[in-house]
């Protein structure tokens, strides 16, 4: 059937929608690539199906499914009536994607992450689907499709909770046991689930015997929390299955005591830091009683050995003394003022220790705060002038004067040799760049209205040490040619702060995810390298 289906390429529907290109069916239906007429030229899949007697119900369904919006649901862009090979048929257009789980599974099954990756939007879309009164009734790999960088379930097939199914097609292995005879239901879904989850992990069916009443035997080689969810998912009476709920809540546990070690979604964490601050505290006292020990024991030693100085000293010697430095402070001071050079020398001889490593590293000091030396020397550009500044008046007066007062000029110099040493480590460490000027896509409003969600684009951009681009590329082009153009022009001209290796600019790299919606755009940059 597939080369008849081929003959009907080249065609046009409703002097619309041209098919490009076939990409698959059966007997009775078909799915071809076609392009929508507007200001971008964007793909999109048109399919086929007979026109009967539910023609009219059908309708109503694809046109009731016009007006979902779910971020995971695909999105129906056009729906009619046709004649192709001599036949009346019904159409709906859908946007395009570029592969489906079906073609995915002959090659490898999913591992546990991307099982994990796969369920979660298929349950979040299910919730959403199940709270409009609407069942999928057809999940299986070839309905699991990823558009753009985004899985998407199909949106072709809803239905109504509580209305039976006509269909003429065969019964299937994802279609849940009951729908042969009974209305849709909630819990038809969750069946096609365990199978799908099943088939995705192991690249097999489960076997289920049509006369059997027993439950399908699921591997025991699944790992959990997919064990568990496709066994009880996989119940023959429908009100023995779990709940889409159920699932979610298995697949992402609330973190609570032992529970906490498992892996789960960070969306369902939050209550797991509370605990974690009162566990932490009452082990700080416990590692501090030692050092109270020995800071308790030193003034003992203070206390035994101040007898003895004033046992030997007279209780005028420390006024005599002091007395004499101010006096020798007054006659020296306008001599030290005077001749700044001899000044300068005579510090050097007193705090020789301090002055002599102050000069090899005066480079590196003035990358520092002057005010302390106790931050990280991490700031690229906000503490790059006002430190230099600073650090060019040290040298000639912060010396002179420090031989005058006493105790505050040996502290202050005692304090530069961690900002001396610092340097040292952050010459060659990495600093972070920034974004300077962001320019979004001028994206016109007539070509923004025809979007219906969000059009995901990502550029990859190589920044010189200068911070321009010198060099932008498509990491991810999205469904639109026309919003990835708007996106990589952009992006051509934005500006970065460069990263700084030991001191100096260095090359970067950025991605930069833009988003497109009918209110604007969007960008959201990352640095990728260095």
């Amino acid at each position: 059937m597939s080369a008849i289906w081929q003959l009907c390429e080249g065609q046009v529907i409703d002097n619309r929608f041209r098919l490009r290109q076939y990409l698959g069916g059966s007997d009775d239906s078909a799915v071809f690539l076609t392009q929508l007429a507007g200001p971008q030229t964007q793909k999109a899949a048109i399919k086929f199906i007979p026109a009967g007697p539910t023609s009219d119900l059908q309708l109503s369904l694809w046109r009731r499914a016009t007006e979902l919006a779910h971020p995971n649901l695909m999105r129906i862009l056009d729906i009619g009536r046709c004649r192709l090979e001599n036949r009346d048929r019904l159409y709906i257009v859908l946007e395009y994607a570029e592969e489906n789980l079906s073609q995915i599974l002959p090659l490898r099954p999913l591992t546990a992450s991307e099982g994990r990756e796969t369920l979660e939007p298929l349950l979040d879309v299910l919730v959403y689907l199940h709270s409009k009164g609407l069942v999928h009734s057809r999940i299986k790999p070839s309905n699991i499709l990823a558009s753009a960088d985004q899985l998407k379930l199909s949106s072709d097939t809803l239905f109504p909770i509580g209305e039976c199914r006509k269909s003429s097609g065969k019964f299937d292995a994802h279609d849940a046991p009951e729908t042969a005879a009974s209305p849709l239901s909630a819990a038809a879904d969750v069946w096609s689930l365990g199978i799908t989850l099943v088939e995705t992990l192991t690249q097999r069916v489960p076997v289920l015997q049509p006369g059997n009443q027993a439950d399908p035997i699921v591997p025991d080689t699944l790992p959990q929390p997919f064990l568990d969810i496709a066994r009880h998912a996989l119940r023959r009476d429908p009100r023995r299955r779990w709940s889409i709920a159920e699932i979610a809540a298995r697949l992402n546990p609330v973190a609570v005591g032992a529970a906490a070690s498992q892996s789960v979604s960070p969306l369902a964490v939050p209550p797991a830091s509370v605990p974690a601050v009162p566990t932490a505290k009452p082990q700080v006292p416990k590692s501090g009683p030692p050092p109270p020990r020995a800071q308790a024991q030193r003034p003992r030693l203070q206390a035994a050995r101040a007898p003895r100085q004033t046992m030997v000293l007279p209780n005028y010697v420390v006024p005599l003394a002091a007395a004499v430095l101010v006096l020798v402070a007054v006659l020296a001071l306008p001599k030290i003022l005077g001749h700044r050079p001899d000044s300068s020398s005579s510090a050097a001889t007193t705090s020789a220790q301090p002055a002599e490593p102050s000069k090899p590293v005066e480079q590196p000091v003035r990358r520092e705060s002057p005010s302390e030396s106790k931050p990280k020397p991490s700031a690229p550009s906000a503490t790059r002038n006002s430190p230099m500044t600073a650090a060019a008046k040290k040298p000639g007066a912060q010396p002179a004067r420090s031989p005058v007062v006493a105790p505050a000029p040996a502290s202050v110099r005692v304090d530069k040799f961690p900002s001396a040493n610092a340097p040292s480590t952050s010459a060659s460490s990495l600093t972070r760049g920034d974004v300077l000027d962001q320019v979004l896509p001028d994206a016109p409003a007539k070509a923004r209205a025809t979007i219906r969600g969000v059009v995901r684009v990502s550029v990859r951009v190589q920044v010189d040490p200068t911070g321009n681009v010198a060099e932008a590329s498509l990491d991810s082009a999205g469904p639109s040619k026309y919003f990835a153009d708007l996106a990589l022009k952009a992006a051509r001209n934005w500006q970065f702060a460069s990263p700084e290796i030991g001191g100096h600019s260095a090359p970067s790299e950025w991605l930069i995810r833009f988003q497109f919606s009918p209110s604007g755009s969007k960008a959201f940059p990352k640095q990728t390298a260095p």
